[in-house]
């Protein structure tokens, strides 16, 4: 199962083949077609087509190859194209002829019976998958001008144990080495400044020489740069308690793959992020403590880890990447804090044991299988029907249980919803605050017509007081003149 479900091997070995089929569909088909061309040759051995300079093999069309000549018809091969032994299975050694100033990628790949290649003097790089499982491999001759290892250029060579890289070379690449598991012991030429992801991953190697290799040092059973801010690769030996040292800021894929005496990791807040399958098959680790810092965690980071038990994510953290933490079958518990964004595919997938989880709000991405999914016995991917998921109501957890079928509980309000009913509110407020303005308006106007109204209804009970007291007073003056006439007639 483990060496089965190695996502990321997987995938490059099989990209890598996809590529050398496209090179030659089959072998007898493509011998046909390039018979009508007046530019490609072929004998018993191999096919050839015209380039500049001369030469190159396109394919290997021998069962059983004793030799490899440098010069045909007059002519001197001075290339071979991708793919062009891809598949040769029963070849079991291989002399490049000097002439040869090129080789192209997927060149031997799948050559399991292989066991001794010479490469020659104008060879100055090892092409991408040029070994991809040639699982009998043995021992390799390259070039004293080689400057680089190809990614992949080695993987799954299981039977190679040792090869010398000139002083020259100063690349490699990832998952150059990938697998080799006879590979206990390598030398880094001095002029190297730069190895890749998982170079060195599932490789039981205890130590490496890095004896004037300025740019990488090898110390308690760690390699990393001069500077020790990132660890390249640790030995397979190491047991027990391991505190990574603080200052290093990245664990490379594959670092501490197959190291399976570690029980307890502890993890400063200096790392930052951890690479593919930096801590894959530690079959042994029983917890890992992480600080705070830490923001990305590389596919495959933890997968395979079978004693595994819980596992407190830090807030710092913001992307679980494809199968972290892929069969870890005792892996009971797992925390994750607000501020994660992602989670890969198949992240937890054959984590048995693990029965719930509660999924932070903050997650915006889920990917295939990521939880609440096992392997049956054949492999298929099959859900496990007792595992229960805690997610907040509109979130991604909360989708990805309902599309998967997998039981939940949601917490918190739909934020969509919240939304929708805060608006609704706020219109009614509007509303009523815009209703009791115009009825404090429509009362204080009446007021003041009332107010209007009762005033002049006073001024205008004045005015007939008034008029009916002056009426009186005219009434008294003329009786007094009457009298005074009456008065002075008399005399």
């Amino acid at each position: 199962m483990m060496k089965k479900n190695r996502i990321k091997r997987f995938l490059s070995a099989a990209a890598a083949a996809v590529t050398a089929f496209a090179v030659f569909p089959a072998s007898g088909a493509y011998a046909e077609e390039l018979e009508s061309a007046e530019d490609v040759l072929q004998d018993g051995s191999f096919i050839y087509e015209e380039v500049d300079g001369g030469y190159a093999v396109v394919r290997c069309t021998a069962s059983i190859l004793t030799k490899f000549p440098g010069i045909v018809n007059g002519v001197s091969i001075v290339e071979i194209k991708d793919g062009a032994f891809y598949g040769c299975s029963a070849i079991e050694e291989i002399v490049v002829p000097e002439t040869v100033k090129k080789i192209g990628d997927n060149t031997f790949m799948g050559c399991t019976s292989l066991k001794r290649v010479v490469l020659p003097g104008a060879i100055t790089k090892i092409p991408n998958n040029a070994f991809i499982d040639c699982y009998n491999l043995q021992e390799v001759v390259v070039s004293d001008y080689l400057t680089e290892v190809g990614d992949m250029a080695f993987s799954n060579c299981k039977s190679l144990s040792s090869i010398e890289l000139p002083d020259g070379v100063t690349t490699i690449g990832d998952s150059a080495f990938d697998t080799c598991y006879s590979l206990t012991s390598f030398k880094l030429p001095d002029s190297l400044t730069e190895i890749g992801e998982m170079a060195f991953s599932y490789c039981p190697i205890e130590t490496f020489d890095t004896e004037g290799c300025s740019a990488f040092k090898f110390a308690d059973g760690i390699l990393s740069d001069k500077d020790e801010t990132k660890i390249y690769r640790a030995a397979s030996s190491m047991t027990g308690d391991v505190y990574i040292k603080d200052g290093v800021k990245e664990i490379n894929g594959g670092a501490f793959s197959l190291c399976s005496g570690i029980t307890n990791l502890f993890i400063p807040d200096s790392v930052e992020s951890i690479g593919g399958y930096a801590f894959s098959e530690c079959l042994q680790l029983k917890s890992v403590d992480f600080s705070e810092g830490l923001k990305t965690l590389g596919d495959g980071a933890f997968a395979y880890n079978l004693a595994l038990e819980a596992v407190e994510l830090p807030v710092s953290l913001e992307t679980v990447g494809n199968g972290s933490f892929m069969v870890c079958q005792k892996l009971s518990k797992v925390i994750m804090q607000e501020n994660l964004k992602t989670i890969g595919d198949n992240a937890f997938i054959g984590c048995t044991a693990l029965k719930q989880v509660t999924v932070p709000k903050s997650v915006e991405k889920i990917g295939d299988n990521a939880f609440g999914m096992d392997f049956d016995e054949e492999g298929n991917q099959i859900r496990n029907s007792d595992f229960r998921m805690n997610v907040s109501a509109g979130s991604a957890g909360e989708k990805y249980a309902k599309n998967n079928n997998i039981d939940h509980d949601s917490s918190g309000v739909d934020l969509k919803k919240l939304a929708f009913i805060v608006i609704c509110v706020g219109l009614l407020i509007t509303a009523i605050v815009f209703a009791v303005v115009l009825m404090q308006r429509s009362k204080k106007s009446a007021s003041r017509s009332a107010k209007k109204a009762h005033k002049e209804a006073l001024e205008k009970e004045a005015e007939k007081n008034y008029k009916k007291i002056a009426g009186d007073d005219d009434a008294d003056d003329d009786s007094d003149e009457e009298d005074d006439s009456e008065e002075s007639d008399n005399e």
